[in-house]
Order: structure tokens, then sequence, then C-alpha cells
């Protein structure tokens, strides 16, 4: 099982005999594994939930579908109505505008004949979907570690897909690699059976569209929001760990928790200190945990050597993911998770999007688009000339290039790594959420806001410690993602300094010392070191690898980067780390799959 809390679902037409056999024998092989209980039965539906951390299920409608997982009721929401004739794509939009949480719906027609799955807009729970024929279709959060037909039939290895995925890991973080597999996207429904037709129930453009024009109530419902997100949450485990890194984010957090009288659920703050000044944050994370009246475990990281055992185990995965690459991390959490008996790890994770702490021309060009001319008279062009050192005529250009979509290309969002040919080929590949900002005609500013939220799903990733504890993500729950969409960038990230908004907002809720604080912990020079110690194998496991010989990889740009020279002055640690765990996971699935039939390797 790839998660602490999985599930597995069946459906099928009800006039289908065949289907209806296999689903009683699939039944009798889950019940065998004592890994799974039948928690959910209903005509031409069922559920399955992990026996060790069972989800809890609400039905939807009388019996028109189920709720997997934690909902909670949207602020200033009614409560659901019941719509007894409503097809499930409205039945889904009515759940998503009146509930938010950590879940997966399942809803049918009145009259059966189709079923959708419904994903909540953070991607809390993982949504996969594949059909065995007959007319049986399966959903479930996870692809691997099943019983013997349940996973997919025909999981080939996609290498357009995997191509995509080296060259711009955050676009595809919650894409599959195989065929015969559809991931249910965060906010999207997908109809069973269609072959990935999908509908958009929940987009960031829609809130985007909609700004707040008085910032005093803008930042006193954010206060309430966050409050209320973090405090529910963590009301759903007697135990649990707090990440505390030192940062603005998970001082929020941990100020949050406190504040709603939740930090009695939490058993201990921990912190993971790189083992390098420009990453130490220690001192700061020891004065959010004595804020917050918790007790403190901090690990220090030295810098060893990256472990292709590590890697090789960790393939086994349904997807690539960088959390392999440096287990300490994982195996901390767990010993800590043991000892205390926690049921899951809070993170502030997100907070960096969802604040908006990045800096950039276009949040000149949104201030533009309200202001004109007088756009030179405010103080956010001086200020976001100074934080990304550049001169205001410089970033004045900017933002009126920016403006009419006439930008460069941003490099940052390519591997330094990939070929020629696969840049060109993913030269248009961009995140569906920022298509949709796009196409809404919503400022720059604001799609820089969106993509920084369609990054974060990197973090969903595979990762050993959600196989012990759930792990939650406060800040970017759904009420706090639609308040902050709502607000106008030159507001969230038009000051001197970053995240200057939420700074102000949650100054009560935090130390001195983060509160006024201005720089942010690095961990470039931690990772450069850890792959820098590891160049005896990992130079001819990726330049003899498989992405190298089919052609994603360019040879000549690894041997660069595989430098001793190049990782202590230009290194981007973070493109390696990515093209050797996606190098361990072709590896691993190559010898159980062979290559798709429509988007094989180019030899």
């Amino acid at each position: 099982m790839t998660v602490r809390a999985a599930f597995l679902a069946l459906s099928w037409p009800l006039e289908s005999a065949c289907a209806a056999s296999r689903v009683r024998e699939l039944g009798e092989a889950l019940a065998a594994t004592s890994d799974w209980g039948l928690a959910h039965a209903a005509a031409g539906l069922r559920v399955w939930t992990s026996t060790h951390a069972p989800l809890s299920l609400e039905a939807i409608d009388g019996d028109r579908g189920v709720l997997i997982g934690a909902t909670f009721p949207m602020p200033g929401a009614p409560p659901c109505r019941e719509l007894p004739d409503a097809t499930p794509r409205q039945l889904i939009a009515e759940l998503s505008r009146r509930r938010w949480g950590r879940y997966i719906a399942l809803v049918a027609s009145a009259r059966g004949g189709e079923t959708w799955v419904y994903r909540d807009p953070s991607g809390a729970l993982p949504g996969f979907a594949w059909s065995l024929g007959d007319g049986l279709e399966v959903v479930g959060s996870a692809m691997t570690g099943l019983p013997a037909g349940v996973g997919p039939r025909w999981p080939l290895l996609n290498w357009d897909r995997i191509a995509d995925f080296v060259a711009k890991p955050a676009v595809c973080a919650t894409q599959v690699l195989v065929d015969d597999v559809v991931a249910v996207q965060p906010g999207e429904a997908l109809r069973l059976g269609s072959t990935g037709m999908s509908d958009v129930v929940w987009s960031p453009s829609a809130f985007a569209g909609n700004p707040i024009d008085d910032l005093d109530a803008a930042a006193d419902e954010l206060r309430a929001r966050v409050s209320a997100c973090a405090a529910s949450l963590v009301g759903g485990y007697d135990r649990a760990i707090l990440e505390v890194s030192g940062g603005l984010d998970s001082a929020i957090i941990a100020g949050s928790l406190h504040t709603t009288g939740r930090t009695s659920r939490i058993v201990e703050a921990i912190n993971i200190a790189f083992g390098r000044p420009e990453s130490d944050e220690q001192a700061y994370a020891t004065a959010v945990a004595a804020r917050a009246g918790l007790p403190l475990v901090q690990r220090q990281h030295e810098p060893s050597a990256l472990d292709l055992s590590d890697l090789e185990a960790f393939a086994r995965e349904q997807r690539p993911s960088a959390n392999a690459v440096d287990p300490k991390w994982d195996r901390d959490e767990i010993e800590r998770i043991r000892e205390t008996g926690a049921e899951a790890i809070i993170s502030g994770q997100g907070g960096d999007a969802v604040f908006m702490q990045m800096a950039g021309a276009g949040i000149v060009a949104d201030a533009w688009r309200v202001k004109g001319w007088s756009v030179l008279r405010d103080p956010v062009l001086a200020n976001v000339a100074r934080r990304t050192r550049r001169s205001v005529w410089e970033v004045l250009r900017s933002a009126r290039a920016e403006a009419v979509g006439r930008a460069p290309p941003v490099e940052g969002l390519w591997s330094s790594l990939i070929s020629r040919e696969v840049r060109a080929a993913t030269a248009d590949l961009k995140p569906k959420w920022l298509r949709e900002a796009e196409n809404c005609g919503l400022g720059p500013g604001k799609q820089l806001h969106i993509h920084a939220l369609a990054r974060f799903f990197l973090n969903e990733g595979p990762s050993r410690r959600r196989h012990e504890a759930d792990v939650l993500y406060p800040l970017f729950a759904q009420p706090v993602l639609e308040h902050a969409l709502r607000i106008p960038t030159p507001a969230l990230a038009g000051s001197s300094y970053d995240r200057a908004f939420a700074r102000s907002v949650f100054a009560d809720r935090l130390p001195e010392c983060v509160l006024n604080r201005r720089a942010k912990g690095i961990v470039t020079v931690y990772f450069a070191r850890l792959i820098a110690n590891s160049l005896g194998w990992l130079r001819p496991y990726l330049l003899d690898g498989c992405l190298a010989e089919a052609g994603v990889l360019d040879r000549a740009r690894l041997e660069l980067a595989l430098s001793p020279e190049h990782l202590i002055w230009a290194a981007k640690p973070s493109d390696i780390l990515w093209a050797v765990s996606t190098e361990a996971w072709v590896r691993h699935w190559q010898t159980r799959v062979p290559d798709s039939r429509t988007a094989p390797r180019r030899l």
C-alpha cells in the first residue's frame, strides 16, 4: 500500500452480470489479504479502505454516491441540499461549493449508467482510475501493491509522459507516466470509463477573477480561515507532530494552533537542520516552539551521499518522487511517529505559494491594470525592483512586456539537463491551472500566483512517512486557497520584503525574530554537496542510463552538470535529483512492463 489511509472502489453497470461476478471474486481476494475492509456497498458500487487506518465514508444525497475521507463545512456556506434529479456533475459542483477537506467523491447518475469521481482541490488524497473490462471500473489511492487482478491491465511505459516529467516535473506532478491509468486531477471530475474525459469543477481563476477591494476585511478573513482549517484538520487526530522549519509558514501554523487551543493535539514539534549555516534555522524554530508551548526535537543532517539502494526501493512507487533522494528526513519523522504514537504530520508547506513569496514584474503589471501610469508613483514599482535586484526601468519594461504577452519563457521551468528535442516538444507544456488563468485574461502577477500554487503538488509525491502517518497542509486547504486567490498580488507581494501581507496579518501569532526576519533558509548547497559526494556512481548511472539512451537527457549537459566545478558555482541540484529518481523508477518498471505502443522510447 502506497499510503497509510488507502481506498479502493469498484463501479459497474447493474445490467452486467459478468462484472458483478468479477466484483465478488475481487472482493474475496481483497478480504483474504487482511489489509482491506469493505466500507461501503451499494448498487453498482463497492468501496474498501485500509484496515490499518480506515478512512471515513459518508453517503451523498441518499444513495447517489459516497464521500471518502474527511470533509468540513465551507465557511459561510449553507449545508448541502438534496438534489434528487441532479446530474453527477451538478451534485459534485454543489459539493465543492459547500464542503472542503481531504476527500474523493464518487457520484452516480440518478438512474445508474455512469459514475463520476471528483478529487478535492487540495489534492490531499490521490485518485487513479482504470478499467478492468466488461464495464468494471476501478478508482484507488494507488495503482501498485494491489492483489492480482485488481491493478491496471496494461500499465505500459509512456515515454512522451516520462520526457514531459523530466523536462518540467512541477508541471506534471499529478500525472501518471504509464498508459491505461488516468490520474484524477485536483478540482476535476472524471467520468469513469470515458478514457480520460474530465470536467473542471474548481478552478483558481474563478476566485482570482473576483478580487477583494477591502484589504482590512481580507486580512480578517484570512486569519479566520487559516485558524479554522488548521484546527479542523488537526482535530481529526488525537496525536500529531508539527514540522517547524523556523520559517514564516510553519510559524503561522504553530501560532494558529496555539490560538485555537489545538496544540493539545500536538505531541511535539520537529526541526530538521541541514548542516550548513545558510540552511540552519534552529534558533528560529526554537522560538516558534517556545511561543506555542511545544516541546521541540531537532535533527541535524549532514550531506553524506546518495544511496542507490534507497532509490531502487522507492522506485516501486507509482511515480518518481524527489523524496527518495534524501531519506533521512523521512526516517527521522518516522522514528518520531513511532516513538510518540502520532497519526499525522502537520506542515506549513504551501505557504510560499499561497502567501506569494515570489516577486516579479508581473506584480507591477497587475498594479498597472488598476492604476495606469500612476503606478510610476506607487511604492510597488520600487519594491519589486529592490526585491528582484533590477532597476525600476527594467522592471517597468518587463511589466509592460508581460502585460501584452511578450515575456520570454521562464528558463527555471525547464530542467537544464534535457535534450534539444525534448525542450522543443515541451515548449508549450503548462499546468492546466495556468492555461485557464491565461484564457481568462488574468493579470501576469496573478498568473504567477496560480502557477506557484500548481507547483505545490510536487509535495504530494510518494514518501516513506506517508506509510506511517497522514501529512496535512492547512495552508493549502480549499478555503484558504479561495480567499488568498482573491487578494490582489500587489497587496500580497508588492512590499519590499516577502510575504509582507501575511506577516502583518499574523503578526501577533509570531515570535518577533520570525516576524522581522527577511532571509529564508537555503538548502541548495546541502543538496549540491550530497550530489558531489555521490559522483562516483551517479555519473555512470545517469550518463549510461535509460533516460540518456532514450534521448530524454542530453549527455553533454549531464557531463557539465556532474562536474565538481559546476556543482560548486552553477549547480541546479533539483534537476539532477529529479533525473536520478526518474532514472531509478524507469529502470525498475522497464523490467516489469513494456513500452507504450503509442509512445515508445526514442532510440
